[in-house]
């Protein structure tokens, strides 16, 4: 940014009475950048993820200007921060929990003081103090808004599934899908063995061991599946014209059936299953960090803004009580029961490496028996 030169009151007067042979400095004013100013906040984040009305509240109630700059990808956040080093423009960023170790590890982020958010007793108990959400013995962000990856049924077809052994049942032979590499790592969970691959770093030969038999356990049940999928829009299809009753299913598109009217019903198994988490994360050398931690406050300070969150954003809110603001509809699509919510692992950043190989080879291997 090009320096601004400007001259004060004061020297302006000095220079109109200072004769032709003697002149004042100038005063050198330095402008702050337009980001860095006390009555305003930068936000970083997806469409939909802040509620209008809440912002607009906010703003009333405080005299912060919220500025929200909308990204659709981790990595263009990523490498915007990286881009701007110790002068950033932005001071919340919104990261994945998976994706961590990235932003921490370039220094981009700082650790959450909880101390500065009052209102953090009012986070989910699932929420508060996640593993997946402590790096290095310190929180990292505020947990809003929760994705994951659930047992979807028809339930004018399928009985009651507390298991995730209903997908190989031979009654819904050619009546289930499944998205490979997701459903592999299930089926590693169901079989006792670490779907997410934290506990097998440095254990290779254990790691591929636990790969080779969830992978085994697909091939053997390949007849059961109607077709694999990749687009949560192809699972919905299949849905709609009764091609499938029973499925692995990403919470998004299930809950947009639900809401629709469709007879479909979202669980999370005995075994368990596995989830994301985004959350909001003040900005190593934040211009506004203190404003920044308003605005995290403001958002826990009130279940009807986790509720706007949901009903926007299609996810599922991370603040208590938000399902007593629901309808039953919108509880179907987009709550669970405490019960089932304590079973699902998010995702950690830990040995993805090794993950991503791993699967990646058995998806493959999966695909072509």
């Amino acid at each position: 940014m090009s320096e601004k030169l400007t001259i004060t009151r004061r020297s302006a007067l000095s220079l109109l009475g200072a004769g032709a042979a003697t002149f004042a400095m100038p005063t050198i004013i330095r402008p702050r950048p337009a980001w860095a100013a006390n009555g305003v906040i930068n936000v970083t984040t997806y469409d939909k993820f802040l509620p209008k009305e809440f912002v607009e509240k906010f703003q009333r109630d405080t005299g912060i200007e919220v500025r929200i700059r909308l990204t659709d990808d981790q990595g263009k956040q990523y490498n915007l921060l990286t881009a701007e080093g110790a002068n950033p423009s932005t001071d919340i960023v919104t990261v994945a929990g998976h994706r961590y170790s990235q932003f921490i590890s370039s220094k981009l982020i700082q650790p959450l003081d909880t101390a500065k958010i009052a209102n953090w007793k009012n986070l989910n108990t699932a929420y508060q103090d996640a593993p997946w959400a402590r790096v290095d013995d310190k929180l990292w962000g505020l947990p809003i808004l929760a994705g994951y990856e659930g047992l979807a049924r028809n339930v004018d077809y399928v009985k009651d599934a507390p298991s995730w052994q209903i997908m190989f049942d031979p009654e819904y032979k050619g009546l289930t899908s499944y998205i490979v590499s997701d459903f592999m790592t299930i089926a590693m969970q169901m079989l006792g063995h670490d779907g997410d691959f934290v506990t097998y770093l440095d254990k290779a030969d254990i790691a591929q061991k636990a790969t080779n038999e969830a992978r085994d356990l697909l091939i053997k049940h390949k007849d059961m599946v109607r077709k694999y999928y990749d687009a949560g829009s192809e699972v919905q299809q299949m849905f709609i014209n009764e091609d499938i009753y029973l499925a692995h299913s990403w919470s998004g598109p299930a809950a947009k059936l639900i809401m629709e009217g469709h007879p479909i019903e979202l669980s999370v198994p005995k075994e368990g299953t596995f989830g994301f988490c985004y959350t909001l994360n003040v900005v190593n050398n934040a211009p506004n960090a203190e404003n920044a931690y308003k605005l995290l406050n403001a958002i826990l300070e009130s279940p009807e803004v986790g509720a706007a969150m949901t009903r926007q954003s299609g996810y599922s809110s991370t603040i208590t009580g938000v399902a007593d603001l629901l309808n039953d509809r919108e509880k179907l699509a987009s709550t669970l029961p405490q019960e089932q919510l304590d079973r699902i692992i998010f995702f950690s950043s830990v040995n993805r490496d090794m993950k991503n190989q791993m699967i990646d080879r058995a998806t493959a291997e999966v695909k072509a028996a």
